[in-house]
């Protein structure tokens, strides 16, 4: 094709650039069988010159850009540029043509209909075509209920189609505008919320995700819609330095004052109390009455010593606070911490969503082949393992390994088995006596020892699992971050509107081999799905 060619094509694809390969060499053919020899005859094309596979409003779109372009010099612009310049479109197909804030008058031109999109307010002026959404949808917000994923796939699509009328490339924050609108008027219909009314991160991360998960989709492989960030040429300094996970995340009383009727040296009389009391009697000394009342009084001082910097090893927390690596006050402490009974929340938790999880995973196959041989075992070995099952269901589902979580030894292992015939991990692990759908003993290990000797019942186990991750600050390990998540929001309830547990992954460039780190969401993708797919099974199934 002709130099002369692709400025045409180009000139087409600056206003519909997902427009179909076929339908675009259709166009091209009819504007070169009209007479166009150059973009500046553009200008002089009318509707009824373009083909009928053209929709209505593309037609007008390109009519409208190209009168547009002759006049203000915008056809000047390389067409990179120019998806990053306001996109005008007609009264005739804004959406929000009715909302006189959302508009400027443009320059003359002699369509005195044109206007010019301001792209810093449209999304709060954008109006939702729910007069166009299918009949499921429609149905669905009129009576108050949830409407199937397909439906609510179909409302993404048309919710984007719209959008893009003014913004080709909408930014997740014009997605998020949008996605709080759509949940605050219909909270029943759209909102993240359990059937108990547990809310799920901000309400509407889900249909968020949906949105900018449809915009890269439609957007794949088109340059000119690409959102282009300016390099950083300053050296990089403490102020580029994205970050870490929030230590306070989910957290109530993560750094308390002193008690007021307590100092510093009368809480360590009371910590040196404690660390005696485990010379003499060992793990026995947690049954003692009083211990409770010291790890209690003790909190604060837990805290300091945990938090100080630079962050003492679990061996040195180990030594000073021994029985903080008791399950029963590893549970109180978590108490303080969050607000949340832990060991009761996670077994009350798991016998209402596991069966529900169970339930969907049985229901609607499609999950891998892991996932019909542990609901074979399970089946094999009784209602006894049915929460190691939920668990091992949800790693499954999110392909992440058991071993990420929980490790097997042999039923007679020793605290020094495990640890001479493990490399154990820096990150927490469940170590399980026996396999895992019937273990009845429990360790737990934390940068690379056992720091709880056997236990009995497995869910005890990962309740003292789970929590060592909020007591001692510890970030979720990559290989399980999806699964501890899922286990945060789904059956603790724990939905910080902003920070994050998972720490940054590294991610290398296919073509430079470049390793950069990647930010996470506030609530990763892969969770927000799965939890969508709850929500809609749990409705849904009413």
């Amino acid at each position: 094709m002709s130099m002369l060619g692709e400025d045409v094509r180009d000139a087409v694809l600056a206003v519909l650039p997902g427009l179909p390969e076929e339908k675009l060499l259709s166009l091209l053919n009819k504007l070169a069988s009209i007479g166009v020899e150059s973009k500046s005859d553009l200008q002089f094309v009318k509707e009824e010159d373009l083909p009928d596979h053209i929709t209505p409003i593309q037609c007008r779109r390109l009519l409208n850009a190209w009168n547009l372009d002759d006049q203000t010099g915008y056809d000047k612009v390389n067409p990179q540029e120019a998806t990053r310049m306001p996109h005008r479109t007609t009264t005739e197909d804004s959406p929000s043509s009715n909302s006189s804030s959302s508009c400027t008058p443009s320059v003359s031109s002699t369509n005195s209909s044109s206007t010019t999109v301001d792209l810093s307010v449209w999304p709060e002026n954008f109006e939702v075509p729910w007069n166009r959404m299918p009949t499921g949808i429609k149905t669905a917000i009129a009576v108050g209920r949830r409407p199937t994923a397909k439906d609510r796939r179909e409302m993404v699509r048309i919710v984007i189609d719209e959008m893009r009328l003014t913004e080709l490339n909408p930014s997740k924050l014009q997605c998020l505008t949008v996605a709080k609108k759509i949940v605050k008027q219909y909270p029943q219909s759209f909102a993240d919320v359990l059937q108990d009314g547990t809310k799920i991160g901000t309400g509407y991360g889900s249909l968020l995700t949906q949105l900018k998960t449809r915009v890269e989709h439609v957007n794949r492989g088109c340059t000119l819609s690409r959102r282009r960030k300016q390099k950083k040429t300053s050296n990089p300094s403490s102020e580029d330095i994205a970050p870490g996970p929030a230590d306070q995340y989910g957290c109530v009383r993560w750094q308390p004052e002193c008690p007021v009727e307590e100092t510093e040296e009368s809480l360590k009389e009371k910590q040196q109390e404690m660390k005696d009391l485990y010379s003499t009697e060992g793990p026995a000394g947690v049954e003692r009455g009083h211990l409770s009342q010291l790890m209690k009084a003790t909190y604060y001082l837990q805290r300091k010593s945990i938090n100080s910097y630079p962050p003492p090893s679990i061996a040195d927390l180990k030594s000073e606070w021994p029985y903080l690596f008791m399950p029963k006050e590893m549970y109180l402490h978590f108490k303080s911490l969050t607000n949340i009974t832990i060991l009761e929340k996670l077994e009350k938790s798991m016998e209402e969503r596991g069966k529900m999880i169970l339930q969907c995973f049985r229901q609607k196959p499609g999950g891998t082949n892991e996932m019909q041989r542990i609901l074979m075992k399970y089946d094999e070995s009784g209602a006894s393992s049915f929460i190691p099952c939920v668990i091992l269901l949800i790693l499954s589902h999110f392909k992440e390994k058991p071993e990420a979580l929980i490790l097997q030894t042999d039923v007679s292992a020793t605290v020094a088995d495990v640890e001479k015939s493990f490399t154990l991990p820096d990150s927490p692990r469940l170590i399980v006596l026996g396999e895992i759908l019937t273990a009845t003993q429990w360790m737990l290990s934390i940068e690379g020892q056992v720091v709880v000797n056997p236990h009995p019942n497995f869910v005890t186990g990962f309740a003292a699992l789970f929590a060592s991750y909020y007591i001692f600050n510890l970030v979720y390990q990559h290989e399980a971050s999806c699964t501890l998540e899922f286990i945060q929001r789904c059956f603790l309830g724990i939905n910080p509107h902003t920070g994050t547990k998972t720490g940054t992954s590294k991610v290398g460039a296919k073509k430079s081999g470049k390793v950069s780190e990647k930010r996470n969401n506030t609530v990763n993708p892969h969770v927000c799905s799965l939890l969508r797919r709850l929500m809609d099974f749990e409705w849904l199934s009413m």
